[in-house]
């Protein structure tokens, strides 16, 4: 060996030798689902952000068009980890699906409220009451943003069964609301910011069902969960801490979620922020439950910990 590998060699020792020091990590891979939507964009953000390679995890993430994509995958095994909303989580429970919650996603709080009932500009819609027999946009038929319109519209005066309910995409419905396609639509952000433009509020629909609740959890199977339980804590950490940055440095993760949802950063910067659940805990998900039990979107209600995994 000349001197100057000699040399390489007894520095790469020496290196290797200095306390706290590691050699290069080897990831472990999985393969995971979100939607582009901030609502979701946690688990994207965290990848981006270190926090999975921090605990030695590394997704290959997946763009879902909605949060049903992301359980039909995970059924499926096609992926290890899904963003679902809450709702979907319960309704996939009673139907023998197996699915746990291992980390929270999007938290509705009153105080902090994006989501929001909108109807054009020219509506003349003031109440529930005003919306009897109107269409109504959601972005899943049969999920929580349903539901929660549901309550509203009952709590103001209308009559939700005379309501009728149409599935579509965030990004469509200001268009659609403009044109007279629909009458109102649940909105999120940050669509719901730039709607401000053409439309206005009714309100926040999720107050009807909780001042304080968890609307999305990220999940995966029983199965893949007892096969992988160290992996599980680890993201659900990760999550945890991913969580933790979005909601106290709102400004950092703004060019993440305008790329994610190819918003200007300008809208993402002044809209209503998502908070994320940086814990699951029963009686964040319990509220989800009981109005889905209440309009028949559940057979029965049931304890939250029965969605909830056991890390």
């Amino acid at each position: 060996m000349n001197r100057s590998r000699l040399f390489r060699a007894s520095l790469g020792l020496a290196l290797a030798a200095i306390p706290g020091r590691l050699p290069a990590q080897t990831l472990e891979r999985y393969a995971a689902g979100g939607t582009p939507i901030e609502g979701d964009s946690l688990i994207f953000l965290a990848q981006s952000e270190g926090y999975f390679a921090r605990v030695g995890i590394e997704l290959d993430l997946q763009k879902m068009s909605t949060g049903e994509a992301d359980a039909a995958a995970l059924v499926a095994g096609d992926i290890a980890i899904g963003g679902i909303n809450t709702m979907s989580l319960a309704i996939a429970h009673q139907n023998g699906i197996d699915l746990r919650a291992i980390a929270g996603g999007p938290m509705y709080l009153s105080s902090h409220s994006g989501s929001q009932m909108m109807v054009a500009k020219t509506s003349t819609a003031t109440s529930g009451a005003s919306l009897n027999g109107k269409i109504f946009a959601v972005n899943v038929l049969h999920g929580s943003a349903q539901v929660s319109s549901q309550a509203w519209v009952d709590k103001h005066g209308g009559d939700s069964t005379s309501v009728h309910w149409v599935e579509m995409p965030f990004s469509l419905m200001e268009a659609a609301l403009v044109a007279g396609r629909i009458d109102a639509a649940l909105i999120t952000q940050p669509f719901a910011t730039t709607a401000q433009a053409d439309c206005r509020s009714l309100g926040a629909p999720n107050d009807a069902i909780a001042p304080r609740f968890l609307n999305g959890c990220y999940v995966t199977t029983q199965t893949w969960l007892s096969a992988h339980h160290d992996a599980a804590v680890r993201i659900s950490s990760a999550l945890s801490k991913a969580a933790h940055w979005y909601n106290t440095d709102p400004a950092g993760s703004v060019q993440g979620v305008a790329a994610l949802t190819k918003q200007d950063p300008a809208v993402v910067a002044k809209s209503v922020r998502t908070l994320f659940g940086e814990k699951v805990e029963p009686d964040l998900l319990q509220p989800v439950i009981d109005v889905g039990a209440r309009y028949g979107l559940l057979k029965r209600s049931f304890p939250a910990s029965e969605i909830i995994a056991k890390l």
